[in-house]
């Protein structure tokens, strides 16, 4: 339960569709209330939750980087790279058991301990980081760079493990719970599954503009790809084309694009999040969207769009989360 006393609230009814059977264009009737907590007084820049949903780190350029315990809406760690001073912070993630997170600036990666807070190792990378994600326990990270590589990167030691050659700079990346798979998305279009034991790619999709995201199931068997101007792709590990998700054609036409995406654990369901603000829950076993939200603004009249940085399923199985880009994480239900 959430203690209203300790933290700014908002209780907001969101435009949404219940969507099954029909397409994305269908028509919008009101939503239940959902609880959003503050997580950051002005714009955030980058972000992560965990995968339960539990946690978040939060990147803002005002108030810097910080470790928030949302099932207590406790803001429980200041996280900087240097002390003293604000870090803005590029990328997040999370361990996929919760215990370790990572935070990135352009050039520097730091490995935190969850339950310490202490800062465990500190590393320079060698090039610019665009996008990161940490595997099992902290031991590695893969870091997308924009010297057209993706690196296996030992967060414990130190040192680059392996490296992954692109064609253009890697945007998009993501590793699978065990580690043992990675998937990512280059600014050339291609999004290429590899095996990080042999650093062997398995298969690749090539699109006709670059990547803006790239989500994997936790156990690696189902990924999806998703670029600017075209419908993201679900596809499976042989290759094969699984589905493309039904955004209305001239959405996408107009740029429209999904730029976060979380599978639920065993697969068969995704949630993905637009810049616009809108989030979706995909039953990928009926191939339908079975609910759409709309995130408030903290200014209802404000020009500028509220941007989905990052979302979660939650261990109560009618609860999901979403970290929006004005400072708060929203609870979602149906």
């Amino acid at each position: 339960m959430r203690n209203a006393a300790s933290v700014v609230r908002h209780f907001s009814r969101l435009g949404l569709c219940s969507l099954l059977g029909l397409t994305l264009a269908g028509c919008d009737r009101p939503a239940e209330s959902v609880a959003s907590l503050e997580v950051a007084s002005r714009s955030v820049q980058s972000g992560a939750l965990s995968r339960n949903g539990a946690w978040a780190v939060v990147g803002s350029g005002y108030q810097g980087g910080s470790l928030w315990a949302l099932d207590t809406d406790e803001r429980r760690y200041d996280w900087n790279h240097k002390a003293d001073s604000l870090t803005l912070i590029t990328s997040a993630s999370f361990s996929p058991e919760g215990n370790f997170a990572l935070t990135t600036d352009e050039r520097t990666l730091v490995l935190w301990n969850r339950q310490s807070g202490q800062a465990e190792q500190y590393w320079s990378s060698p090039s610019e980081i665009l996008a990161s994600d940490l595997g099992p326990e902290g031991e590695h990270a893969l870091l997308g760079l924009a010297d057209h590589r993706a690196s296996v990167y030992n967060v414990r030691r130190g040192g680059i493990i392996r490296n992954l050659h692109h064609s253009d700079r890697v945007s998009a990346v993501a590793l699978s719970a065990d580690g043992a798979r990675a998937l990512t998305g280059s600014d050339a279009g291609t999004s290429t599954l590899w095996n990080l034991d042999t650093g062997d790619p398995i298969v690749s999709q090539q699109h006709d503009s670059p990547i803006q995201c790239v989500a994997m199931s936790p156990n690696g068997g189902k990924m999806l790809s998703a670029a600017r101007y075209e419908s993201p792709r679900l596809w499976n590990a042989e290759g094969d084309l699984i589905w493309e998700l039904p955004l209305p054609e001239e959405r996408v036409k107009r740029g429209t694009q999904v730029t976060v995406a979380r599978f639920s654990d065993d697969g068969d369901w995704l949630l993905t999040g637009q810049p616009s603000g809108r989030v979706d829950l995909w039953d990928l076993q009926r191939r339908a969207v079975v609910y759409s939200w709309q995130l408030p603004k903290r200014k209802a009249f404000h020009p500028t769009a509220v941007a989905v940085m990052d979302l979660a399923f939650t261990d109560n199985p009618d609860v999901y989360r979403a970290l929006s880009s004005d400072g708060f994480v929203h609870d979602l239900t149906y």
